[in-house]
């Protein structure tokens, strides 16, 4: 987040936090969520560039394209 809109919410009365904060995890379940985001970032890099689309992507692994999406495959 921009220091400007941080600085900006908690002006109005906001408290800003991590994710992690919000939903009162502990480093390591926050390790495994990140782990979890940079891997499925990492899929969907390789997968744009091979230009795979979710449906092909969806068939190849045997499941839908709803749930390649929902996986942050996409």
């Amino acid at each position: 987040m921009k220091t400007a809109k941080k600085k900006r919410l908690e002006s109005g009365g906001w408290r800003v936090g991590t994710a992690a904060e919000f939903l009162g995890l502990s480093q390591e379940e926050a390790r495994i969520v990140e782990m979890k985001l940079a891997l499925s970032e990492t899929l969907r890099r390789h997968r744009l560039k091979r230009r795979i689309t979710q449906l092909e992507l969806a068939k190849r692994l045997g499941s839908s394209q709803s749930r390649v999406a929902k996986r942050r495959w996409s």
